[in-house]
């Protein structure tokens, strides 16, 4: 190849961009990005729960201006997701119908680019682990307080899968043994996790709405405070507050020795919307400390605690750098 030939050949690579898409419970998020995961254009719709028809289109739907512009499409999405065979065991949100279902495959058909399909814990991960918080760092854990705890896991310099998909599922940590071993205990449903001996109810952003709402005696049914309202009346000195976040951190202190225990890792990431709140990781921090001078006989080295550099671009980050791993150039 000439030297002129060459030039244009890397200009040309250099231009190469994807469309990166986030499918949540409420909105799908998507991006033209270029190989950096920089956006260039993007958008919302909301998210169909229906069926698979009416998700497929309303992919094809905001995809159809951008033809011709990516020359591949990286997805994150809820569930059980298999990466390597582009199949979703389950969907989280999407679970009415997408069980077991050839998912890469399907957009694949509609878009007629490559498409990778990723867990979105593990996406928030590879984001982290590829230019975030863990950059640099061969074993690290992500947290993501929402709703539930989203997880992911980078074990040497790699986001853990796992052999059924289904690692860094950390909602399901289990955070009472008795209520576990009880005869009568079931769990069927997604929505019902807030309400499982799980760490899901007790350290999640909900698990911090419902601490506060009990220690403000707030009445059943009434409205939640959202977590801005908890940390102004945190800053503000409000009691509850103050110990509300108290056992909240403490709760998710103990999650992280617990998962410590286990993984042995550098770094811990805390991100989440809460995530940008100042007083969140001093509290965490805080507990986490006071942990590891009484658990002195645990063999465990207490991790660093830093909050997460992307916020609610990670998943869209992550699912590049996961499509990359799937379709080395």
């Amino acid at each position: 190849m000439h030297e002129s030939e060459n030039n244009q050949q890397k200009a040309g690579d250099k231009m190469k961009q994807y469309l990166l898409i986030d499918i949540g419970g409420t909105f799908i998020k998507y991006s033209l990005a270029d190989e950096q995961a920089r956006k260039i254009s993007g958008g919302k719709v909301p998210t169909p729960l229906t069926n698979m028809d009416d998700l497929l289109a309303a992919i094809e739907g905001f995809a159809a201006p951008l033809q011709g512009q990516f020359v591949g499409c990286a997805i994150s999405m809820p569930g059980r997701i298999d990466t390597r065979n582009g199949i979703a065991h389950t969907g989280g949100m999407l679970s009415a119908f997408m069980w077991e279902q050839p998912f890469a495959a399907q957009v694949e058909a509609r878009l007629g680019v490559p498409v990778t399909i990723a867990n979105d814990g593990k996406c928030a991960a590879a984001a982290e682990g590829w230019t975030g918080a863990l950059a640099g760092v061969e074993n690290g854990l992500v947290l993501v307080l929402g709703t539930g705890i989203g997880g992911g896991i980078i074990l040497n310099g790699k986001v853990l899968m796992g052999a059924h998909a289904a690692a860094g599922e950390v909602s399901g940590l289990v955070s009472d043994i008795s209520k576990m071993t009880d005869d009568d205990f079931k769990l069927t449903s997604v929505e019902r996790y807030s309400e499982a001996p799980l760490w899901a109810g007790m350290a999640s952003a909900s698990g911090l709405i419902f601490e506060y709402a009990r220690q403000k005696h707030l009445p059943t049914g009434s409205p939640m405070p959202t977590g801005e309202e908890i940390f102004a009346a945190y800053n503000a000195g409000e009691p509850e507050a103050q110990k509300a976040l108290k056992i909240f951190a403490r709760r998710v202190a103990v999650g992280i020795l617990s998962l410590q225990n286990v993984l042995d890792v550098e770094k811990v990431a805390i991100g989440g919307g809460i995530s940008a709140a100042e007083a969140l990781l001093p509290a965490i921090q805080a507990e986490l400390d006071w942990l590891f001078e009484r658990c002195t006989v645990m063999p465990t080295v207490k991790p660093e605690l830093v909050r997460c550099r992307y916020g609610n671009d990670a998943n869209l980050i992550g699912a590049l750098k996961l499509f990359f791993e799937q379709n080395p150039a």
